[in-house]
């Protein structure tokens, strides 16, 4: 961590990478807090490396975002068989102090959050916290400085555990930096070939699909990544999650920041769209990440690899688009007269949601 990191204002690359965090957490509280019947009796938030809650200008930090978020679903937390916990941890001596008079000085509803402060190395308070993760809603942030601490073991830790979605920072170019330390390759294992013939730009998927190597084969669990690049140098966020819901929401989250692409702060595939000045072919206005899916969407249909509307639901997923990236591609099979599909909607709402449903079939014509 840098000395001088919360003494000055937060960059472009920390505030994106704040706001995805803060969007999330406002699409995830109330899947666990707004229903009649709770899923679970308790919700709680982990923040693993806190920092202090503010910027230099006193801009807000992860903390104070979900403070923030929280507070805008107080309504919803009175409620006397739903507990809300709000776990923060930093180890850095004066950051936690600073974060600890940061948290005493915000007015929130202390009935409704519970907020414990923990002034530990990370492993010591991951192994505090674990048995409260059992048989609750959990969101775990864990916003690292390098890439150390997520480490194959602990990544499968946070895999196994039910109802929990992970967001995590990783530093991806320290391991294009430093790729022949063999500190940095015992974190995940990577070749030293591989990284150095990976792009800066793509050294963040290299990563991401590493960790994707990690999961057991029988374990259905959706990744996805938004790179983020500062300066000459990239970064990113790993979301990771158990359920079809938690990934379509973080998803909306990635395309609402990327709208071309729904997976960067820049031009990672190096498009060059430019959306006010459109070309002549609707498919040259598009991403060609977008074109590609398109075209492997339909092959598959038409090759009977996916035959309903689940299957086309969790490909989806696992590609990183949403149903608006599906709807044109069935919209035109069916006017072309290839398929036929009533009713399509490709959303958990609709396909996963609903108990005992079966699903649609897509039929060949």
């Amino acid at each position: 961590m840098s000395k001088e990191f919360f003494e000055k204002p937060f960059d472009e690359g920390t505030l994106v990478k704040l706001q995805m965090y803060e969007n999330y957490v406002r699409e995830w509280v109330p899947v666990f807090v707004s229903r009649q019947n709770l899923l679970v009796p308790t919700v709680n938030i982990f923040d693993c490396f806190a920092g202090v809650g503010y910027d230099s200008e006193g801009i807000e930090g992860s903390p104070l975002r979900a403070i923030k978020i929280l507070e805008e679903y107080k309504d919803l937390l009175n409620r006397s068989d739903l507990s809300v916990h709000l776990y923060l941890n930093e180890y850095k001596l004066k950051y936690y102090k600073k974060l600890k008079h940061n948290i005493q000085s915000t007015e929130y509803n202390k009935d409704n959050l519970k907020i414990d402060v923990l002034r530990n190395d990370f492993q010591t308070t991951f192994n505090t916290w674990k048995p409260k993760m059992k048989d609750s809603a959990n969101l775990i942030f864990l916003d690292q400085f390098g890439v150390k601490h997520i480490t194959k073991d602990v990544f499968l830790d946070l895999v196994s555990m039910p109802m929990t979605d992970i967001i995590f920072f990783v530093s991806s170019s320290t391991f294009g930096r430093f790729s022949e330390d063999p500190h940095i390759q015992q974190v995940l294992g990577l070749s030293p070939q591989e990284v150095k013939n990976t792009p800066g730009s793509k050294i963040h998927k290299l990563v991401l699909d590493q960790y994707k190597s990690f999961i057991p084969a029988e374990k259905k669990y959706y990744l996805a990544p938004f790179t983020i690049k500062k300066g000459t140098n990239y970064y990113g966020l790993i979301f990771g999650s158990n359920n079809e819901l938690g990934i379509e929401k973080f998803l909306k989250v990635c395309w609402d920041q990327d709208e071309e692409r729904g997976e960067a702060n820049f031009d990672i595939d190096g498009d060059n769209l430019t959306p006010s000045t459109p070309l002549l072919f609707q498919e040259m206005n598009q991403a060609s990440k977008l074109n590609l899916f398109e075209n492997d969407l339909k092959k598959k249909i038409l090759n009977q690899e996916l035959k309903n509307d689940l299957e086309v639901y969790k490909y989806m997923l696992d590609n990183g688009f949403l149903s608006r990236h599906v709807a044109p591609t069935i919209k035109q099979l069916k006017q072309d007269g290839k398929i036929k599909l009533d009713s399509p909607s490709f959303a958990y709402s609709t396909v996963i949601r609903k108990k005992n449903r079966i699903p649609k079939p897509i039929k060949l014509l």
